[in-house]
């Protein structure tokens, strides 16, 4: 039964189909249609719009690399010699801390590390130090 259904159903797609199938056709140039209908003219197509010269402006490339009325590159010369004026920053060893108080830490030397934040201390000059309760590191 239930296959009888299904059968009767694609009969009727198929026909459905071939009905749909006879209606599809080429459409018709306008010379057949002329002799189609003898009668009827084709449709005038519409005249395209007028075009109208107009100057074209053309900018110049944008000035990135080497330009072309540029002087020619002198080659590099004897490179300058490092200056021996001020050796580069060296961190100082750290130093043992003898005792500690609200304000900051002195080390064994008499040298006064001011109290900041956490484990941070700031040293004589400045710079930004860790303690760690035996020893100042400073950076």
């Amino acid at each position: 039964m239930f296959m009888l259904k299904i059968a009767v159903l694609l009969a009727a797609f198929l026909a459905a189909g071939d009905a749909v199938a006879q209606k599809d056709v080429a459409p018709l140039s306008p010379a057949a249609r002329i002799k189609a209908h003898p009668g009827k003219s084709a449709l005038p197509r519409p005249a395209p719009p007028k075009r109208r010269a107009v100057r074209q402006i053309v900018d110049g490339m944008p000035a990135h690399g080497p330009r072309l009325d540029a002087p020619p590159a002198l080659p590099p010369g004897p490179r300058p010699l490092p200056s021996t004026l001020a050796p580069p920053a060296i961190a100082p060893p750290p130093a043992v801390i003898s005792g500690c108080d609200a304000g900051g830490c002195t080390d064994v030397n008499g040298v006064r590390y001011n109290g900041a934040a956490g484990n941070s201390v700031i040293g004589p000059q400045g710079r930004s130090c860790t303690n760690n309760g035996v020893v100042v590191q400073c950076f």
